[in-house]
Formats: C-alpha cells, structure tokens, sequence
C-alpha cells in the first residue's frame, strides 16, 4: 500500500511537471496573438513620391453604418453644416452604399468635424481621406537579359514559352504545388488600377488572359461596373496570380485556375483615395472574394481602410498587401494592419531587394524582383498593357519589380490553400508562415521566403488527416468489438471493452475537433495536442482502478494523435513555434502520457 502511495505521488508530480512544461509554448503563442491585437498605427516616415500627395486635409470620408439612405446623408449634413454625399454614383438597385464624403467648409475644422461624426451612432468612423499609391515604372523586356537555366522537372511543367524567364516560380517551388492543386474554385480579388480582363468601351483584354476565369467586377473611381486598367499595374499583379497557364503563349500564373475579380481603386496615374480603397474592400468581401491582394500602400493609417479590413477579415477574406517599396524600416499600411498580411520582397538570389520596406510587421517574404542584381532579368516578367500619353496601348511582357510584385505571389498560394478547403484568413496566414523557407532576421523576412510546395502539402495534410483518423477509431471499435465476442465464446470473463475503447477514441478526435471548432492557428490547440485533460484529472485527485486505467487509454489516444502530427509536422498552430522547437514540449508529453498509460494498466491487474 505504502508503495502504491509513493508511486502515485510520483505521478502526481511528474504530471505537474508536465503540466508546467506543457503551458509553455501556450505562453508564447498567447504572447504573439497579444502583439498581434497591438498593433502599432503610427505614420511612418516616408518621403513622399513624385506628384503624390499623401493627405486631403481638407476631404473628410465617412464610414456609415449599414442601413444608411439619402436620408441619413440629408439629416447628417443638415446637423453639421456640411454638404454629405455618396463617395459614388450609385451602379444598381441592390448596390450597398455606406460610404460618404464631404469637403470641409471654410472656417470649419476638420478634427472637430471627424469627433462630432463619430459621436453620431449611424458612423461608424471618419478620417481625412490619405492617398495611396503603387509607383512603377514599366520597363519592357521582349527578350531576357540572361538565359534562365530550367530547373529539374519535379512537377506540372507548362507549355508557356517564357516560363522558363520566371525564376520567381521556381523559387517558390510552384511545380510541385501544381501536382495538388492549381487553385479552382478560389477568388481572388484585385484592388489596384483594374485589370485589362475584356474588350469594351473602355479598354481591351490582355492577350495571355484569354483563358483566364473573371468574375463580375466594380470600378469605384469612375462608379462603374468596368473595372477595366488604364494604366497596367493591375493587369502585371492579376498576371501573377492567375494568368493563363499551359497554353503555349507568354508565362505562367500561380493559381491558374482560380478566378479574379478586378476592383478599380487607382486611377491611371496610379493613386488612388481611402475612400475608394476601403469601398472597393467591402465590395469584395460582399460579392464573394476569399482572397484580396492589394499592391498599394501609403504612410498613414486611415481609419476608413482599417474598418474595411476588420470588415472584410470577419467576412473570412484573406487580406495580402505589399510592404512598401521605401527601402528602409516602416511598413505602409495597409499591410501594417493586423487583419493584413504584409509582405517585402527578394529578388532572384533570395536577399531583401534593395527597395523593399520592413519591420516588425512583415509576415512573409516573396519574389518581387531586383534589377539591381539581375538587370532586366531580374525583374518579375508578366503579361500587361502600357498606356502611352497619346492613349496607343501596347500589350506585350514587361519585367516590374516591387513589393507590388511580391504580394501578388502571396495571394497566388492563398489561392492555392483555399482550393485545398482551408478558407478560414488565421488558419491561412499560419499555413503560408509555417511552411515558409526559414530565414532571417523576421523583421526583414516574415517567417521566411513563401514555399507553395509546402503550403499547398501542409494544407492538403490539415484537411487529410481527420478522414485518416475516423476510419481509425472505427477500426479501432470494430476490433474491440471482434475481440470482446470471439472472447465470449470462448469462454473468458469480459466482453466488449467499451468504455477502454471510448478512451482511446476521445483521445485521437478531441484535438481534429477542437481544431475544426477553433481554426488551425488558435493556441488553444495545445489543450487537445496534449495529455493536459487526463494529465490534469489526476492531479486534481481522481482516484479509482476504473477511473485511472481510463485516463491511461485516453492519453494513449492523444499521445498517439500528438506523435503523428509531429512527425507530419501538421500540429496546428502559427509559425511563432516551429515543429521541432516543440520536441522538448512533446518530449514532456511523452512521458507524462506514459506514465498514465502504465499507471492505468498496472491499477488493471490488481
């Protein structure tokens, strides 16, 4: 008796140990989230770019509240002495307006007029309306600079001509990730200049777009629904992600089988207001987008924008954005919003290109080109149109570089994830961080350089692996089952171990469920990958032969979930902790969880 009291005691404090070590990487993911939900919304320290301005001090936009009418525009202009109107014309019957704007009259001022806005409970938020812009040069590349040495063929291999001049896929490892998915079913939503998508009144469609699937979509700057480009930025960015793949003419798009919705924002002269920004945001995230890519940016932290993003994230839209191209530390927004992931750029040797911005908040790095290493071949080579001042359009292949072009790869491998069924925006930022290409220092490169290969195979394994585990634990009763009744017959006292077998069945569906509840990227993940709950029961003083061997055949079901997805490398949480800075916490599960396990089949044999 003496003896079993001390060995339960050793268990009891071992468990405790376990307990502690087990909290630990819980505390760390808790402290990342908490970063996450403070995010730092100070202007940075840009220097302005040729003919922008980057504050309408005198422009105020208005965030209204769903419901709003011309009446609430009527009563609000009346109230403040101003004179309301809607940031567009309206484009149809069921057409959702909630953003207005107003020119500050003279002797007013607009901080004042921002505070008594805001008071009213049918605003939402007000600001002055902040410019943003996406500066690049088109630089024309018929022929490349250098001849690009195809990689050994791992994968899917287009029939692309020029495919061989992206260097940017290969670095990705795209091959392999087009053996899994090439991202139907996904839609991603370009917020840029618009997209050269079809031929109309107002532009053309890009000749290697002609089997690329469009949706419908809006032109916030003229109020139209032809978002065609009239500058080329947009149609390069939508070329990126999803321009037509494998039918032997120009290059290749990332998520060829996705679908784009072009969101005009920015005008020809490539900038464009928070106002029409942020209305093109809740634009998307109303007429189905999943995925946004927005390659544009700006020093200032309009609220308008921020209430759009917050928007659209709790609408389950992934938001990527570039980092900005100022060349040194600060983050433009919007990618410096937490709802956001910002991304720098490398170019073709896989260093920080020489433009891109960082800082603390760049999530993930990608190819964006650097012709200061590569010259024209170093640029990131698409399919676009180029206006000239006497209006002519050329539609040709031009090599752009930017953190512009980096964002767009990004959203490309979104695309990837969602068509794998992972559509939740935590569970697909933490999918592209923790199967990054690890490199350093994270202000400058995220979690690392975007792996599609690994995202699209850590996705893939997320949504596997449940299946795998069902069949499993039906196997597992089934047996049980077999073995209780063959018993029976026999002759030999038991039959079907049922509640033995319910133990172990907890242990291998509680963390698939808790995943499934909580998304991928929740740190209360490390609860269910855990013997915690069995672990914590006898702590607390369960006692009993029954009750202990139960608690041993639940912990062997959780550890047995926990050692597969740390050997696939699929324990659901962000990349603040990688899989194998999690071994000394498995370790500590390990044991803890044998200790029940036995614990529980020696109280059986008294």
């Amino acid at each position: 008796m003496l003896q079993e009291k001390k060995s339960t005691a050793l268990l009891r404090w071992m468990t405790f140990f376990g307990l502690v070590v087990s909290a630990i990487p819980m505390v760390l993911t808790w402290q990342a989230v908490g970063r996450m939900q403070a995010p730092d919304l100070t202007p940075r320290n840009w220097e302005n770019l040729p003919n922008t301005e980057w504050v309408r001090p005198n422009e105020i936009a208005v965030q209204l509240r769903p419901n709003a009418d011309e009446n609430t525009l009527a009563d609000l202009s009346q109230k403040l002495g101003v004179n309301m109107i809607w940031n567009h014309a309206a484009t149809g019957q069921d057409e959702k307006r909630t953003t207005a704007k107003l020119t500050v009259p003279a002797g007013k001022d607009p901080q004042t007029l921002i505070a008594e806005l805001e008071k009213d409970p049918r605003v939402e938020v007000a600001d002055v309306v902040h410019i943003f812009a996406t500066p690049v040069e088109p630089t024309s590349a018929p022929h490349p600079v250098t001849e690009s040495s195809p990689s050994p063929e791992k994968g899917f291999k287009p029939n692309d001509p020029r495919y061989n001049e992206q260097w940017n896929f290969q670095m990705i490892n795209t091959e392999e990730a087009w053996l899994k998915t090439k991202g139907k079913g996904a839609i991603v939503a370009v917020i840029d200049t618009g997209v050269a998508y079809e031929d109309n009144k107002k532009g053309i469609r890009a000749r290697d777009f002609a089997e690329t699937k469009f949706v419908k979509g809006f032109d916030v700057v003229n109020g139209d629904n032809m978002p065609n480009d009239d500058q080329g930025h947009g149609t390069h960015v939508a070329g990126t992600i999803a321009e037509s793949t494998n039918n032997k003419e120009g290059v290749a798009g990332i998520a060829f089988e996705a679908t784009i919705m072009p969101i005009k924002v920015l005008s020809a002269s490539g900038s464009g207001s928070s106002a029409d920004i942020g209305e093109g945001i809740r634009w998307a995230a109303d007429h189905g987008a999943k995925i946004i890519n927005m390659s544009l940016g700006g020093p200032f932290p309009d609220k308008v924008m921020r209430s759009a993003c917050t928007y659209a994230a709790k609408k389950g839209v992934v938001i990527v954005c570039a980092a900005g191209n100022s060349g040194r530390e600060g983050v433009g927004y919007p990618a410096a919003f937490p709802e956001c992931v910002a991304v720098s750029s490398v170019g073709p040797k896989g260093e920080l290109s020489f433009y891109s911005s960082w800082g603390k908040e760049v999530a993930i790095a990608a190819p964006g080109g650097d012709k200061q290493v590569g010259a024209e071949a170093g640029g990131i080579l698409q399919n676009t149109i180029n206006r000239s001042s006497d209006g002519k359009i050329t539609d040709d292949y031009f090599a752009y570089q930017g953190t512009s072009m980096a964002s767009p790869h990004v959203a490309g491998v979104a695309a990837l994830i969602v068509s794998e069924g992972i559509t939740d925006p935590k569970d697909v930022k933490a999918i592209l961080q923790k199967s990054a290409q690890k490199k350093g220092p994270a202000n400058k490169y995220g979690a690392g350089v975007l792996d599609a290969s690994s995202a699209v195979k850590l996705a893939e394994g997320y949504n596997n692996d449940h299946s795998g585990r069902f069949w499993m634990v039906f196997l597992l009763f089934a047996g049980c089952f077999f073995v209780g009744k063959t018993r029976q017959k026999s002759g030999a006292e038991g039959g079907y171990p049922f509640w033995g077998t319910a133990a172990i069945a907890f242990g291998l569906l509680f963390p698939d469920w808790l995943a499934n509840h909580l998304g991928i990227s929740s740190p209360l993940n490390l609860v269910g990958h855990s013997i915690l709950i069995p672990a914590a029961l006898l702590v607390m003083g369960v006692e009993g032969k029954v009750e202990k061997r139960l608690l041993g055949w639940m912990a062997f079901g959780l550890l047995t979930h926990l050692g597969w997805e740390f050997l696939h490398g699929t324990i659901p949480l962000g990349f603040e902790i990688g899989t194998w800075q999690l071994l000394p916490w498995v370790a500590a599960n390990i044991v803890v969880g044998l200790g029940l396990l036995i614990n529980g089949l020696e109280g059986s044999k008294d």
